[in-house]
């Protein structure tokens, strides 16, 4: 368990796990699987108690960014994930405000279900919901399904329009990886094509696998990625697109300025959403 003291306003953001820890992917990479055992079976149930005294007791701290993650896919959890904005709506009225809050997203059901998103992410955006964080293995849809094991992945500028149709911001969280985006040719093409196409920022990380390290054998080669951060800052993109390699992308882990709320109530610097 981390424990806060009360006078350190070191915190930067904070992540909070909602959700059952359905998922209507099979990455073999996700972390999130073992922390499945201790997500609530329903949607719907949530411990706002705990997620509000974590919420103030961070803000009081210094914490500003807020982001909505679960060990499955969110967006199937989505009475679990209106209660927890409509607590953060509570909490601004009496000066508890973080922004951006962020959703993390693998984008299969926004673009499968139409009705769901005309339902939810419209109201999402009201309660205070500011950006939809979309994972992205690579611009071609037939790769994308196959990382995420599936039969079929949706077209990705569908998925951008709903989100956009909903007035929330989007970021793509690109994962780096010998069986995708392996080199810096295949990352320009891909951040450029996202740029064009509506994305409005970019994080990019090497892949990791389910114990949240680095995969050495899936690893692009380092030339690859020394390349890549040359290119960000030889075109200025520095505030387009983050790149999360090497001990700099758990820095602020580390140090404690980022933390996770998990499923079974931890909260902890040890294990983080980028």
């Amino acid at each position: 368990m981390y424990e806060i003291a009360e006078k350190r306003k070191e915190l930067k953001s904070l992540s909070i796990f909602v959700g059952t820890g359905k998922c209507n992917a099979k990455c073999p990479h996700c972390a999130g699987v073992p922390l499945r055992k201790y997500a609530p079976k329903e949607d719907g149930i949530v411990d706002l108690d705990l997620i509000e005294r974590i919420l103030v007791q961070c803000y009081k701290n210094g914490a500003r960014y807020l982001s909505i993650s679960s060990s499955g896919e969110p967006t199937l959890s989505p009475k679990s994930i209106t209660k927890v904005l409509r607590l953060t709506k509570k909490l601004k009225k009496n000066g508890v405000s973080f922004s951006p809050t962020n959703l993390y997203s693998n984008g299969i059901r926004i673009g499968q279900d139409e009705k769901f998103t005309k339902t939810y992410l419209p109201l999402w955006q009201q309660l205070g919901l500011t950006t939809i964080y979309l994972t992205i293995h690579d611009i071609d849809e037939r790769i994308n399904a196959q990382k995420y094991g599936i039969a079929k992945y949706p077209e990705i500028s569908l998925i951008i329009k709903r989100i956009e149709q909903a007035n929330l911001n989007i970021r793509a969280n690109l994962v780096l990886s010998k069986e995708s985006i392996n080199t810096c040719e295949k990352f320009i093409q891909t951040s450029m094509h996202l740029k064009k196409i509506g994305i409005n920022s970019i994080s990019a990380w090497v892949i990791r696998n389910s114990q949240d390290q680095v995969d050495k054998k899936l690893c692009p080669d380092k030339k690859e990625l020394e390349k890549i951060a040359k290119w960000i800052k030889n075109q200025n993109l520095d505030n387009y697109i983050r790149l999360l390699i090497g001990q700099e992308s758990r820095k602020t882990y580390k140090s404690g300025q980022k933390l996770t709320l998990f499923p079974d109530g931890t909260l902890s610097n040890t294990w983080c959403n980028n």
